[in-house]
């Protein structure tokens, strides 16, 4: 069996940090977009009181571990920020599954528009492509909490895993093939289209659900304007994003967008707006995306144990708290009550207990 990126001898998710820290975004076909031009910097101030320790704890831990850049905001204000060769303030670093909860949150945003005025119906009634699939008889709001009974993935939210004919880390598995132009999103999702139980029944961690998410929103005007109308626009951002397109140039849903580390605060900031300022609809969506909707009890995602819409969800910390998990150590973390935000970017997963204690500590503070 050939796993998701790549693990190393531990088993413990591992990504090149080149890819990671900009790579992806150049090395591979990607859609850009602009940054702001009228972006305001994100403010700083030094630390106080308690903060001061968490901030110390923050340095040890890019001190001592395998990663890339690490921000910590509070309330719009950083106060603390660093990054590790090859990473740097404005290179675009790659998200592997965060993009997932980005998707989520789009297609919330179009729901709250009229585009999808019921979740709670068959996708197919959005997507024709989506007929004859277990994706399509799922209804929207199964498939944005993993739900749709498609049958278990290999690794990693993977199912498609090719033995022979492959280069190793390249293009083996069914995210690769879309990374390097040999597979479109739908081809995989009509490879995948079979049932094992009934949708609405349990949790299972599925990059396919994504992607019909993906197809319903691409059906009704297209991922890469929503996302940018209902999103990027928002953000004032900093640097330039970047969305990996698959061989019908459409973006790869579940796991491809590219942004600075601290445009990947602000879009978790534009999150806790939506959730505290929104419209009616759109707070009423990001309460349900942003808290425990299904129990995990698999093994991706072990230390968060409640999934919500594309997003997990940790409730064992001083508060509630939801998470954007990528591969390899890809990590943002939301206190929406306290708007605490923790970016992360990484080449090895081995130290995010730690990154996790951290948030929970800061959390007390």
């Amino acid at each position: 069996m050939v796993i998701n990126v790549s693990a190393n001898a531990q088993g413990v998710a591992e990504v090149s940090p080149r890819r990671a820290a900009g790579g992806m975004a150049t090395e591979f076909k990607n859609h850009q977009y602009a940054a702001d031009p009228s972006f305001v910097a994100l403010p700083r101030r030094e630390p106080l009181g308690r903060e001061i320790d968490i901030v110390r704890q923050a340095q040890q831990i890019v001190d001592q571990n395998p990663l890339l850049s690490m921000i910590l905001v509070e309330r719009g204000e950083i106060i603390f920020e660093a990054y590790k060769s090859p990473a740097r303030a404005d290179r675009p670093n790659f998200s592997w599954s965060m993009s997932k909860s980005l998707t989520a949150y789009t297609l919330g945003m179009m729901h709250c528009e009229g585009e999808f005025p019921d979740l709670d119906t068959p996708a197919q009634t959005y997507s024709a492509d989506l007929s004859g699939t277990v994706y399509g008889e799922a209804t929207v709001r199964q498939l944005l909490t993993m739900r749709s009974g498609v049958r278990r993935a290999i690794a990693s939210g993977d199912h498609l895993v090719v033995q022979s004919n492959c280069e190793v880390g390249v293009d083996c598995d069914g995210w690769q093939r879309m990374r390097a132009q040999k597979l479109s999103g739908l081809e995989y999702l009509h490879a995948v289209k079979e049932r094992d139980i009934e949708s609405g029944r349990e949790f299972r961690y599925s990059g396919t659900d994504t992607l019909a998410l993906g197809n319903i929103i691409e059906k009704n005007g297209g991922l890469l304007q929503a996302f940018h109308r209902y999103i990027w626009s928002k953000i004032g951002a900093e640097g330039a994003g970047y969305w990996l397109l698959d061989r019908e140039n459409v973006p790869i849903a579940q796991a491809g967008f590219s942004a600075t580390t601290r445009d990947w605060a602000r879009m978790a900031m534009y999150s806790v707006t939506l959730l505290k300022n929104g419209t009616p609809c759109q707070q009423a969506f990001m309460r349900q995306a942003t808290t425990q909707q299904a129990v995990n009890r698999g093994k991706v995602g072990q230390a968060h144990r409640g999934y919500g819409y594309q997003t997990w969800i940790t409730t064992d910390g001083p508060r509630d708290s939801y998470w954007w998990l990528g591969y390899g150590g890809q990590r943002v973390a939301v206190d929406p009550e306290k708007e605490r935000i923790l970016v992360v970017t990484s080449q090895r997963e081995s130290y995010m207990n730690k990154v996790r204690l951290l948030f929970a500590d800061w959390q007390r503070n």
